[in-house]
């Protein structure tokens, strides 16, 4: 259930034999002078040495470290640790959960892998600044059929972002992200041949501290394992069910005939007083090229002509008007309804 933690970290040492890597001061050229415009005394060793820059770092294959200046801190600088739970505890990848107890082995990982380069800390004791959480369903469709579908989902206050294999909607304190999981992993160079195909990811970021206490209840590491792993797996249900999962099938239909007048728009703009008749045309050979094929409906039409030039204008009019369609609606690719899709994904994220 979650994949990636930032850990906000009050306390810790750093050694002198640490592996951090400071970054200097940036610089702001005039006039043929350098003037440092951005230093700050980041953290003191354990040896008393002062370091200053503007920011100490360590990133590696299981999290990744920042000390960095925060004028609202205490001491001025906040310490910020985040990694992938999932990815930890497997060594290989964030696909599947793992559990409480996978998650409590995995922060347990972290926190020894910190140590063995100079940075004690009890991560137990740290607050989660940003939490990710999610869930991996399967579909009957592939992820382009249900694009369309996300597009009228709109969270409160939320923009709306689409990426071809990921939905996006967010705002400054959250996002609701789905995505085609294997595209993803593919696009980072990993076999996907062992994961369920056609498997769709739903992800809910909580952005910072405060939104995680308002949505959760609790902040500090240690809660999660006293009843706060099982609070934040109910959250996250009521959470994708107020934001993109609460209208009924109703609601759906409605929306429906909304992108339809809207399509139906275009045409009027386009094409006048004929505008119907070429929307039937349009439609109705994007659906004979998507159901049959355009190959099909080839070697069906060559088998009853004699008139070869007629059916490449037959198959020309089809790649056409298919295309026509596609463009405009970024092709759902399924013969199923929207109301449909959306019960799908519905039973399947917020029911099971």
């Amino acid at each position: 259930m979650i994949d990636t933690v930032k850990l906000l970290v009050s306390n810790y040492e750093v050694t002198r034999e640490s592996s951090l890597q400071v970054q200097p001061a940036t610089y702001r050229v005039s006039t043929g002078e350098e003037e440092p415009v951005s230093e700050f005394s980041l953290f003191q060793d354990t040896g008393g040495r002062l370091y200053k820059g503007s920011k100490a770092y360590l990133n590696n294959d299981k999290f990744n470290l920042t000390i960095q200046p925060f004028t609202k801190a205490r001491n001025g600088v906040c310490c910020f640790v985040s990694f992938s739970i999932p990815k930890v505890y497997s060594g290989e990848n964030n696909f599947y959960s793992v559990g409480k107890e996978g998650s409590r082995e995995a922060i347990q990982l972290v926190e020894q892998g910190l140590s063995e380069v100079g940075f004690k800390t009890n991560l137990e004791k740290a607050d989660i600044s940003r939490v990710d959480t999610f869930k991996n369903i399967q579909t009957e469709e592939m992820f382009s059929s249900y694009y369309s579908l996300f597009s009228l989902l709109k969270a409160r206050r939320a923009i709306q972002r689409g990426y071809g294999t990921t939905f996006l909607l967010h705002n400054t304190q959250q996002e609701f992200c789905v995505y085609d999981k294997l595209a993803e992993l593919q696009s980072r160079g990993l076999d996907t041949s062992r994961f369920p195909a056609q498997s769709m990811r739903f992800e809910h970021r909580l952005l910072n501290k405060a939104k995680t206490e308002r949505v959760y209840g609790f902040t500090k590491v240690k809660q999660l394992f006293s009843g706060g792993y099982e609070k934040m797996k109910a959250c996250q249900v009521e959470e994708w069910r107020k934001s993109m999962f609460s209208y009924e099938v109703e609601d759906i239909v409605l929306l429906g005939s909304k992108q339809l007048e809207q399509e139906l728009r275009i045409y009027q703009e386009r094409y006048s007083r004929n505008y119907f008749d070429r929307y039937l045309r349009a439609y109705g050979a994007y659906r004979l090229a998507a159901e049959a094929g355009i190959e099909v409906v080839s070697m069906a039409l060559k088998n009853l002509e004699s008139d070869r030039m007629k059916v490449w204008r037959a198959e020309k009019l089809l790649k056409d008007y298919k295309r026509e369609i596609e463009l405009m609606r970024e092709d759902p690719g399924s013969n199923k309804t929207m109301a449909v899709l959306y019960m799908e994904l519905k039973e399947k994220v917020c029911m099971n």
